[in-house]
């Protein structure tokens, strides 16, 4: 059988926004065409039609119309997903199944031929949605090869600190940065902060900033090339890892810390729940002190809140491009 061809539609132009979910897209085309498929962007603007399958990105109604055109034109259609987790969005989605979008959002999914999910959760809420299981695939993030190859390594100190706490990601409200300066300066260790200031986080990022000028041997990096040397050297001097996020839905930068073999150190919310961060500390991200506490578990005993490598696997290039290929291929070939 010929290797299948595959047209890639973004969520939205990375002109207006791009971050993890545009970075995963890429990577995944990469996968695949490494797997074996002929993977390229749509080209809107030609009218050459010569593909077997149409993977899309985002659960959007944006992508309502291209779907409907897409089997319309006998192509298959996969949709790459991030959802959320919490009960409250399982009520807005009743409510707006009722009076709102998600009535045309159902439409939507029942048309596309396969829906693929990040993890197990997420898959069971695409389920809940009343996507069938079936149709449901779980295909995880990757994760570069340079965070493997760096798993126990030990730091050189090439950014001037030692023995520190590493956060990585953009610096805003949500991520909560500002509650894991005031646990480091509670337990008087230093933080190596990388990360920009997201785009309307301008007051969080000045607070922030003070916050960090107030915590001895401490620095901040706003930003570092992705899977780049230097942010493997981030993570293989560190001590810690924590992202003490208020909400997440799968974040990059915890399965790198993952990858290298850091102990981790999460909020206790459902998006920690999830066999790639197996034993990570958990903290409250509204204490301070409880932050603090999960970061001291964490550097008592690394070992014990390190995720088993055996999980963080799967995210390895190769095995998330060989899933791709394998569904590519089951829907050209009709077995769906």
């Amino acid at each position: 059988m010929r290797s299948p061809i595959v047209r890639v539609v973004p969520f939205q132009p990375h002109c207006f926004a791009f971050g993890g979910f545009e970075l995963q897209m890429i990577a995944a085309m990469e996968s695949a065409r490494a797997a074996g498929a002929n993977i390229a962007p749509l080209d809107f603007w030609k009218r050459e039609a010569d593909f077997d399958v149409l993977h899309l990105w985002g659960l959007d109604l944006q992508h309502n119309q291209t779907v409907k055109w897409a089997r319309s034109g006998g192509k298959k259609t996969v949709l790459s997903t991030l959802v959320e987790y919490s009960g409250k969005s399982w009520l807005r989605h009743l409510v707006s199944s009722a009076v709102g979008p998600a009535r045309l959002r159902q439409a939507m999914l029942a048309s596309v031929d396969c829906l693929t999910a990040v993890n197990e959760g997420q898959a069971r809420y695409l389920v809940d949605l009343g996507v069938p299981g079936d149709k449901v695939r779980v295909v995880p993030n990757i994760v570069d090869d340079i965070f493997f190859r760096i798993r126990g390594s030990k730091g050189t100190g090439a950014f001037g600190i030692e023995n520190y706490v590493l956060c990585t990601g953009n610096v805003c409200q949500r991520k909560n940065q500002l509650s894991l300066v005031s646990a480091c300066r509670k337990l008087g260790v230093p933080l190596l902060l990388v990360g920009n200031i997201l785009t309307g986080e301008d007051d969080y990022g000045r607070a922030v900033a003070e916050a960090m000028a107030a915590l001895d041997g401490s620095r901040w990096i706003k930003g570092l090339s992705p899977g780049s040397v230097e942010l493997a050297e981030a993570y293989c001097g560190a001590a810690v890892f924590a992202l003490p996020s208020h909400s997440e839905q799968q974040p990059i930068s915890a399965l790198e810390a993952a990858a290298c073999g850091k102990p981790i150190v999460l909020a206790d919310r459902t998006y920690a729940s999830q066999e790639f961060y197996e034993s990570a500390a958990l903290a409250d991200p509204d204490s301070a002190d409880s932050i603090a506490g999960a970061l001291r578990m964490a550097f008592d005993q690394p070992d014990a809140h390190c995720p088993p490598l055996s999980a963080i696997a799967q995210c390895r290039r190769e095995k998330v491009g060989a899933a791709y290929m394998a569904i590519y291929e089951r829907l050209v070939s009709g077995a769906w």
